[in-house]
């Protein structure tokens, strides 16, 4: 097995573009601008009006060979002026550890969304890609709660921004003709990848929200509480028993609810850490 050496260094941001250009001169594979020690990876939000500031110093890393790494480690610190941490990194662990953040997650007796490693027969089975929504995420999981408890008196269901299409894909397989649509390529085809994986047939497209005809039983979406909020006239006009909203961060939540009532009153609120997920009704 083979293994690389990761050359680390909390320096000045200013310095990383020098920093770059000689890790890159003496062999590095990569190189990584990352949070300094103690200090929250922040990002913009929709919501923001501009980007949060970015801290003064950050961890700069580098990768190279055992061969390189030396030579790289004694040039960064004589640029820098200061002590080089080296770690030893096994290729198995780049290739492995991140399995450790995806796991089987049962929702019900009749529900459960795996990762292609933890599957046992009968398992959603969605892996980990570029597309969001793996079932892990608490959001995720408050939509995939909602939709195994409607299932039974929801004949369609239309996902929107449907990512992996692991909700869509979970109201199909729990008996309900289900539709996802996505602004994203990328998602559009994840979704269709993850319906031929297991077997089940959903239908997933770039559709526009004004250019479905609806409504659906129930319709789910797990976007930022703004998003929610512009397509408001719409999630209302296509919902013709059930909404289900997640992705929602507690403070923005009794924006979205003013947005959708009346026609729609909540039935259900649920929050978890920061995030909350409603569940309403056509009155």
């Amino acid at each position: 097995m083979s293994s690389w050496t990761e050359l680390r260094v909390v320096v000045p941001r200013t310095h990383v573009d020098r920093l770059t250009t000689i890790a890159l001169a003496h062999g590095a594979s990569g190189t990584q601008e990352a949070p300094g020690p103690g200090a929250p990876m922040t990002f913009k939000q929709p919501w923001d009006t501009k980007a949060p500031p970015l801290p003064m110093f950050c961890t700069f890393k580098a990768w190279f060979s055992p061969a390189d790494a030396d030579a790289a480690s004694k040039a960064l610190g004589d640029e820098t002026g200061l002590e080089i941490e080296s770690i030893i990194v096994d290729e198995e662990d780049w290739a492995e550890s991140w399995k450790r953040h995806h796991h089987r997650m049962a929702i019900s007796e009749r529900l459960r969304v795996s990762p292609p490693w933890e599957a046992v027969p009968g398992d959603l089975v969605i892996p980990p890609g570029n597309a969001f929504g793996t079932g892990d995420h608490p959001t995720t999981q408050a939509c995939l709660g909602a939709i195994d408890a409607l299932a039974e008196e929801c004949g369609t269901c239309l996902d929107v921004g449907c990512g992996s299409g692991v909700l869509a894909l979970a109201a199909t397989q729990l008996g309900v003709r289900s539709e996802g649509i996505d602004i994203e390529a990328d998602s559009v085809r994840a979704s269709q990848e993850n319906a031929e994986l297991n077997g089940l047939k959903a239908r997933f497209s770039a559709a526009r929200l004004e250019d479905l005809e609806g409504p659906y039983d129930l319709v789910v979406a797990n976007l930022f509480a703004e998003v929610l909020i512009g397509m408001a006239p719409e999630l209302i006009r296509l919902t013709g028993k059930h909404l289900v909203l997640a992705g929602i961060l507690a403070d923005r939540a009794d924006r979205v609810v003013e947005a959708l009532s009346p026609p729609l009153a909540v039935s259900e609120r649920i929050q978890t850490g920061e995030w909350v997920s409603l569940r309403l009704v056509v009155l």
